[in-house]
């Protein structure tokens, strides 16, 4: 749910919190979670009259903290949104000129594209994205510096020269899209294939860990950039919340995915970071057909 003029907002007003002449300590936080095909109406706070589907933690970021309804996404599909966010540019300002990219091809982001990552990297900040990146990388074999042609799977071991840490973070952990899913990689190397049903507790693990290991070094400000895969297809939520909502598996996964927002928000709180970090939280988009809209409205 934003515009290019929002994503150039936030790069101009990060730009002027980090780059303020104050002490490293005292500079803000980021943290943006950013969730996966997450509609509108899913959001207990923004539809009370008509949704069903409980939020709590998102619910609890509003009442504290912004809302901000009138914002608009770049496309209705999940590259773009992530292109703007991370350049402030329409992303038909690429080669993509409509629908998603698909991996395996150069990076969407420019070498020489100073993203948000890069401008706070050059004002000292930690940099990190947990999560799906979606604006294509390649594969490479470390062995022979190949460039490896497009298939299902990259083979644990390769290698990535054009991927995150190449466009202004520090760390990476997460996948490509949701048909590479379970593919991990960490930092620029496939690390291990992960059951997808496992993929968002492991962002969830990831994500509060990364805020715990900052907080032990609270001199350096940090950017933390979630971009969930969730509630995205494909839907699974996990055993423990399977049955959750009484409205099938994709209300289960909207609430799983809420906790994920609490559990990051009680790391903030946990670390005493609450007070100096900008916490956003955002979707790209609107509900996908996936999630059963008709049985959902009829419920």
């Amino acid at each position: 749910m934003k515009t290019r003029f929002l994503a150039a907002a936030l790069c101009t007003t990060l730009a002027f919190l980090a780059g303020s002449p104050t002490s490293a300590a005292s500079r803000p936080h980021f943290v943006f979670i950013l969730c996966d095909d997450l509609g509108y109406g899913d959001v207990q706070c923004l539809n009370p009259e008509h949704g069903k589907i409980k939020t709590p933690h998102i619910d609890q970021i509003a009442e504290e903290g912004m809302v901000f309804t009138d914002a608009h996404s770049g496309s209705s599909v999940c590259t773009p949104t992530r292109y703007g966010l991370l350049t402030g540019r329409y992303s038909w300002r690429t080669r993509l000129q409509n629908g998603v990219v698909g991996g395996f091809a150069p990076c969407l982001i420019a070498a020489d594209r100073l993203t948000v990552a890069g401008l706070l990297k050059k004002q000292g900040y930690a940099t990190a994205i947990i999560g799906k990146w979606h604006l294509d990388f390649q594969y490479q074999d470390p062995a022979t510096g190949e460039i490896l042609p497009k298939s299902r799977r990259a083979p644990i071991g390769a290698t990535i020269p054009d991927g995150p840490i190449h466009r202004g973070f520090d760390y990476f952990h997460g996948n490509h899209h949701a048909r590479h899913m379970d593919t991990i990689i960490e930092d620029d190397t496939v690390i291990e294939r992960l059951d997808e049903i496992h993929n968002l507790p492991r962002l969830t693990e990831k994500s509060v860990a990364y805020i715990a290991q900052r907080a032990e070094t609270p001199e350096q400000p940090f950017f933390l950039y979630v971009p969930l895969g969730s509630p995205h297809t494909p839907i699974l939520p996990t055993e423990e919340w399977q049955g959750k909502s009484g409205l099938g598996d994709y209300a289960d996964f909207v609430m799983q995915t809420d906790a994920t927002v609490g559990a990051i928000s009680a790391a903030l709180q946990q670390h005493g970071l609450t007070d100096n970090t900008l916490l956003i939280f955002s979707s790209d988009n609107g509900t996908s057909k996936a999630a059963g809209i008709e049985a959902l409205r009829r419920q």
